[in-house]
C-alpha cells in the first residue's frame, strides 16, 4: 500500500490522460473537497472501473471485473446471502488455504476479519464496483433473501439418492396443490421448488426458466415481457428439482426423453395461481418453462388496460352491441387474452348467457361456461363453436381464430345475432380483415360480420420510484416523428424495479371500426394500405400515435417503443 503516491500520478501512468490534461484539470478544478477520480469521472475522462483500477493500484489491492467473469456458485454461497448483502462482498475464489473475495471497501478490516471467520479460511480482499458486487450478489443468491440459503443446504445436507426417495413418497395424497406452509418444512428439494415459484409471484414474474447449462442450472424469470436472470443452481440439484416440480404438476419423473405438460395450483399469500409447468429434453438435461397465471388477473378493470378514454368508450360501445364481431389482433405476448377477458367482465351480468371455448382456459370467470379445446376428444375450436351455439349464447368467446372452418362458423355466429370476441395472428387491425379473407371469409360476410377490429402491443411502464427526466437520441426520436424539446422520462433503475427502470406494462392500441365505408371498400376488394390510409383520415389513432401519447406523458420511454413498435405501426 502506497497511499502516498498522488492518485493522479497513477491516472497519468495507465495512460488514461495525459500529464498536459492532468495538469490543466487541477489548476482549473474549483471544488478543491472533490476528490480526483470522482471529478474524472463526472467529466467523462475516466470509466468509474477505471477509477478504482487506479485507486487499487494506490492502495495496493488488486481491482477485479467482476462483469467479465463466470462466478462459481457454490464459491459464492460460502459466504451466506445475509453477510454478503451486508458487507457488500462476494468470494470468487477459493483454495484450501485462502479466499478471494471481491469488496466495495477491501480496507475494512472488520469485514475482512467476519469474512474469515465465517469461511474459516485466510481473506484475499479485491476491489470491486458496488454495482457489480450487488450483481453478483443477485446472480448468485437470486433476489429472494432466504434463496441462496436454501440452495447451500440442499447441496451441503442432503443425498441426492435419498431426495429422489422423498420426493416420490411425498405429497402422494394431493399432487396437485403446494401449500406455502411446506416452504419452511421438508427436505430443501422441496423449500427450493416452493421457494422459486414464491418468488417469480413477488417479482410480477408470468415464466419461470429453469435451463440446464453444461455446468450449472440457470434459473430466469420473465418480468413485464423480458427474461432476467436470477440465479444459477449447481449442477448436482438438477435432476431433483426438476422431479419435485414434475411431481407437483403430476408428471413423469422417469420419463425424460419426451417434453410432457402439467398443472398445478399454489395458494399464497398474494392469492391463488395456476401453474402450467412445460418439459423438454435438451442436450444438458429437461428445460422446464413454468407459466404463472394469478386467477385474480382475470377480474381486470377496463379501465386498467392503458385505454385512452376516447379508445376506451369505442369498445365499450362496441362490446355492448347485440350482435357482431371484434377481432383483438397483435403478437404473442401482446396482451389479447387480458383485453378479451376484461370485455367479458364488462359484459359478465345475470341476463346475458357467455360461454367460451379456448385453448386452454387460462383464468376461470365466476358466470361464464368456459370449455377447453381437447383435440383427442374431437373437441376443436370450430366443432366446439358449432356446439356452443345450440347452448343458446348471447356472448361467444373463441380462444383463435386459427382455420377458415372457424372463421366462417364464426363469422355465422354473428350475422345470427351473436356478439362474437376472438383473436388471430395479425401486424395491425387492417390487416386482421385481410387475415380472414386470406382464410376464405367472402369480403362482403366480413363486411356485414366484424363491427371492429382491434390491434394492440404491451409497452413497460417506466418504474415510479427512480422515473427521472432525460434526453433520448435524436435518431430514436425522429423514428417515431417527436420532437427533440420534449419532455420525455425514464426509469433510472432501483431495487423496487429490480433496477430495469420499469415496473409493469401497459397496453398501447389501435382500433379500426368497421363504418359503412369501409364496407363498402372491403365489398370492391380494396387494398389492407387502402383501409387503414383511409382510416386514419378518418381519426384512426395507429399503435405508433397511442404509444407517443404515452411517451409525452411520461408513461414509458422512448426506446421501449423503439423496441416494441415496428416502423409501419
Amino acid at each position: 500500500m502506497n497511499l502516498d503516491r498522488p492518485i493522479g500520478d497513477i491516472f497519468v501512468e495507465e495512460g488514461y490522460l495525459t500529464r498536459e490534461e492532468l495538469t490543466q484539470i487541477l489548476a482549473t478544478r474549483q471544488d478543491t473537497t472533490e476528490r480526483l477520480g470522482d471529478l474524472l469521472v463526472r467529466l467523462k475522462k475516466i470509466s468509474e472501473k477505471q477509477k478504482l483500477k487506479c485507486e487499487g493500484l494506490q492502495m495496493g489491492v488488486p481491482f477485479v471485473d467482476l462483469a467479465r467473469i463466470e462466478i462459481d456458485p457454490t464459491v459464492a454461497r460460502s459466504v451466506p446471502h445475509a453477510v454478503a448483502v451486508r458487507l457488500l462482498a462476494v468470494p470468487i475464489e477459493m483454495t484450501d488455504l485462502a479466499a478471494s473475495v471481491a469488496m466495495v471497501d477491501p480496507l475494512d478490516l472488520a469485514a475482512i476479519d467476519e469474512l474469515s471467520s465465517v469461511t474459516k479460511l485466510e481473506i484475499d480482499p479485491l476491489l470491486a464496483t458496488e454495482e457489480d458486487v450487488r450483481d453478483a450478489i443477485f446472480r448468485t443468491f437470486g433476489a429472494y433473501d432466504d434463496l441462496g440459503e436454501i440452495v447451500g443446504e440442499a447441496v451441503k445436507g442432503v443425498d441426492i439418492d435419498q431426495v429422489r426417495v422423498s420426493l416420490l413418497e411425498d405429497d402422494e395424497a394431493s399432487l396437485n396443490v403446494v401449500e406455502l406452509k411446506e416452504v419452511v418444512e421438508g427436505a430443501p428439494v422441496i423449500k427450493l421448488a416452493n421457494a422459486l415459484m414464491v418468488r417469480a409471484i413477488s417479482m410480477r414474474a408470468s415464466d419461470i426458466h429453469i435451463e440446464p447449462q453444461q455446468r450449472k442450472v440457470r434459473v430466469r424469470f420473465r418480468i413485464d415481457g423480458l427474461l432476467q436472470e436470477v440465479m444459477v443452481i449447481p449442477k448436482d440439484l438438477q435432476h431433483p428439482l426438476a422431479s419435485r416440480i414434475k411431481i407437483i404438476a403430476n408428471l413423469d419423473i422417469a420419463e425424460r426423453r419426451i417434453p410432457q405438460d402439467g398443472r398445478c395450483t399454489l395458494v399464497a399469500p398474494q392469492g391463488e395461481y395456476d401453474f402450467r409447468v412445460s418439459t423438454y429434453p435438451s442436450v444438458n438435461g429437461e428445460t422446464i418453462v413454468i407459466r404463472i397465471l394469478d386467477k385474480n388477473a382475470a377480474m381486470i378493470d377496463m379501465t386498467k388496460l392503458g385505454l385512452s378514454n376516447e379508445t376506451m368508450e369505442v369498445l365499450k360501445r362496441r362490446i355492448e352491441e347485440p350482435q357482431g364481431m371484434i377481432l383483438v389482433t397483435g403478437p404473442t405476448g401482446s396482451g389479447k387474452t387480458t383485453t378479451l377477458y376484461a370485455s367479458l367482465h364488462h359484459l359478465n351480468a345475470i341476463y346475458r348467457n357467455i360461454i367460451t371455448i379456448e385453448d386452454p382456459v387460462e383464468y376461470q370467470l365466476d358466470g361464464i361456461t368456459q370449455g377447453n379445446v381437447n383435440v383427442r376428444a374431437g373437441i376443436t375450436f370450430a366443432n366446439g363453436l358449432r356446439s356452443m351455439l345450440r347452448q343458446d349464447p348471447d356472448v361467444i368467446l373463441v380462444g383463435e381464430v386459427r382455420d377458415g372452418e372457424t372463421a366462417s362458423i364464426a363469422v355465422e355466429a354473428a350475422l345470427t345475432g351473436h356478439m362474437v370476441l376472438t383473436s388471430l395472428h395479425a401486424n395491425d387491425s387492417a390487416g386482421a380483415l385481410t387475415r380472414l379473407m386470406d382464410m376464405g371469409i367472402e369480403s362482403f360476410l366480413l363486411g356485414s360480420s366484424v363491427t371492429c377490429s382491434i390491434a394492440q402491443r404491451l409497452v413497460r411502464v417506466n418504474c415510479p420510484k427512480c422515473t427521472e427526466a432525460y434526453e433520448p437520441e435524436l435518431a430514436a426520436l425522429a423514428r417515431l416523428g417527436l420532437p427533440q424539446d420534449g419532455a420525455y422520462r425514464r426509469g433510472r433503475g432501483c431495487e423496487h424495479c429490480a433496477k430495469t427502470g420499469f415496473r409493469g406494462r401497459s397496453g398501447v392500441y389501435e382500433i379500426l371500426e368497421v363504418t359503412p365505408a369501409i364496407r363498402r371498400m372491403l365489398v370492391s376488394g380494396a387494398h389492407t394500405s387502402e383501409i387503414r390510409e383511409f382510416a386514419e383520415a378518418n381519426g384512426m389513432t395507429t399503435l405508433r400515435a397511442d404509444a407517443r401519447n404515452k411517451i409525452l406523458a411520461g408513461v414509458t420511454s422512448v426506446e421501449e417503443v423503439v423496441r416494441v413498435t415496428a416502423d409501419g405501426d
